[in-house]
């Protein structure tokens, strides 16, 4: 089986070599072949070697000796631009280090997310090639894609975005965690391919809960998620909803949350501060299937029709003090 797969995805390979037009075994940058040491690129763009390698780690290119022939001329304009932006003081350059790091690691989730999906399809259907050489080939269309994405995201934040903040990084706002229960278990049991189907299913089926109730998914981390939303309503019906979901999936033995209100610190689409942690923590308190909220949600949804809410035993939570946590539940 782990040979099966291990071809299919050397298969996905040679084929998005050939649609490049290149031997499978050269370095491939789709269709633009790779003619410049690191050095090269960067004198290109009129840069010193060492702020280049800066900028290549930043964006998660792979370390290659000084000689070695491994970028091409998008390489360089890619350099001028992020440069050109700190040089014309658009940007600092630490903060545009730090939003290329976070930039570049949820393009390489995409991008292996897009292979595995494509070598799951020749593993399950190996005469499926000429639909994946059709589909590569349609490349310049996916870029289109990402871009429009991005706009319709960008346009929905700024929409959202109060000038007359005074802290615009830090404000009150619901945050929850959940993540499956007896994930290291359920890892031990299942072969790989059968575990990542599962961990999509839980992540599909989580962000459209998350959506359906106005939330946001901040980030994805296999057997978790962490989301944010503006309503306290909207975080316990978001709650519920996870559990709910996943109370009869013969695969993921129930979910677990957690969740708070109160000040997050954003910062380049992350979520920080004393509320997450608490979350976080009341999280690994809650049992199977169950709901576990801080104080101040609590407080939040008192009286609001459609749940109940169940005090814990006062409970001292590290790093963050004495607690009494509350179990939300839905009301009938």
């Amino acid at each position: 089986m782990i040979a099966r797969e291990t071809d299919a995805v050397h298969t996905v390979a040679e084929a998005l070599a050939r649609i490049a037009g290149r031997e499978a075994a050269d370095p491939v940058a789709f269709g633009e072949p790779r003619r410049l040491t690191g050095d090269e690129a960067a004198h290109a763009a009129g840069i010193v070697p060492a702020r280049a390698r800066r900028f290549w780690r930043a964006l998660g290119y792979p370390e290659v000796d000084d000689r070695a022939v491994d970028f091409a001329d998008s390489d360089v304009r890619l350099l001028r631009l992020l440069t050109g932006y700190v040089d014309e003081g658009m940007i600092d350059e630490s903060a545009a280090l730090h939003l290329l790091g976070v930039l570049a690691r949820a393009i390489a989730q995409l991008a292996r997310l897009q292979v595995d999906i494509v070598a799951g399809q020749l593993h399950r259907a190996p005469e499926s090639m000429d639909t994946v050489t059709a589909l590569a080939m349609r490349l310049p269309e996916v870029q289109w894609l990402l871009g429009q994405v991005w706009r319709r995201k960008l346009e929905d934040t700024l929409y959202l975005f109060d000038p007359s903040d005074d802290a615009p990084g830090v404000r009150d706002s619901g945050v929850g965690f959940a993540d499956i229960v007896g994930f290291t278990e359920l890892s031990r049991d299942r072969r790989a391919a059968d575990l990542l189907r599962v961990v999509a299913r839980f992540e599909h089926r989580s962000i459209d809960v998350v959506a359906a109730h106005g939330g946001s998914v901040v980030k994805l981390l296999g057997d978790e998620i962490l989301f944010t939303t503006d309503s306290a309503t909207s975080l316990a019906e978001i709650g519920v909803g996870l559990v709910h979901a996943f109370a009869a999936d013969p695969d993921i033995p129930g979910v677990r949350v957690g969740a708070a209100w109160g000040p997050l610190i954003r910062q380049l689409g992350d979520v920080f501060g004393t509320t997450v942690n608490l979350a976080s923590r009341l999280t690994g308190l809650a049992a199977p299937g169950t709901i576990v909220v801080a104080p101040g949600l609590a407080a939040a949804l008192s009286g609001t029709p459609g749940f109940r809410l169940i005090p814990m035993n006062l409970t001292e939570i590290r790093g963050i003090g004495t607690v009494t946590p509350v179990v939300l539940e839905r009301s009938e």
